[in-house]
C-alpha cells in the first residue's frame, strides 16, 4: 500500500512539474521578446522565475502536485498564450471553461498581470539601483 502511494505520489508531482515547466517557459519566450525587459537588462528566466512564483500563490490547489494546480498551469499557459494562438475565439471559449467562468478567467489574468508588473518593477528597481552602485564605485 505504502509502494502504490509514493508511486501515486511521484506521478502527480512529475505531472505538476512538466505543467509548472511549460508554464515559466512560455513565460520566458513572451518577456524575451519585452522591450523593457531587453532595455533594462533583466534576464527573461529570471523574471519568469519571479511570475511564476507569485502568480502560483493565487492559484488553485495548494501543493505543487495537485491536479487542480497542474490544471491551472495548463489554464495559465494557455491563457498568456492566446495572443499568438491561430483560433483565438475557439482558445478563448476554452479558456473560460477551463477556469469556470469569464469571471473566473478574468480572475487569472488579472493575477497574472499583477504578478507581471510587481516582478517588472521589482527587477527594474533592482537593476537601477545595481547600475547606480557602479557609477558611484567608479
Amino acid at each position: 500500500m505504502k509502494k502504490l502511494a509514493l508511486i501515486s505520489l511521484s506521478v502527480l508531482t512529475l505531472a505538476a512539474c512538466s505543467e509548472k515547466d511549460q508554464y515559466h517557459q512560455t513565460i520566458v519566450d513572451l518577456v524575451s521578446n519585452d522591450e523593457d525587459v531587453r532595455s533594462y537588462h533583466i534576464d527573461p528566466a529570471v523574471m519568469a522565475d519571479c511570475i511564476v512564483d507569485l502568480s502560483s500563490k493565487k492559484m488553485p490547489g495548494t501543493l505543487p502536485f495537485e491536479p487542480r494546480r497542474a490544471d491551472a498551469y495548463k489554464g495559465y499557459t494557455k491563457m498568456i498564450s492566446l495572443k499568438i494562438s491561430e483560433k483565438p475565439a475557439e482558445v478563448l471559449s476554452e479558456l473560460r471553461e477551463s477556469f469556470g467562468s469569464a469571471k473566473g478567467l478574468a480572475a487569472a489574468h488579472m493575477n497574472y498581470s499583477e504578478s507581471y508588473l510587481e516582478c517588472m518593477s521589482t527587477l527594474t528597481n533592482r537593476a537601477l539601483d545595481d547600475k547606480e552602485e557602479q557609477e558611484e564605485s567608479k
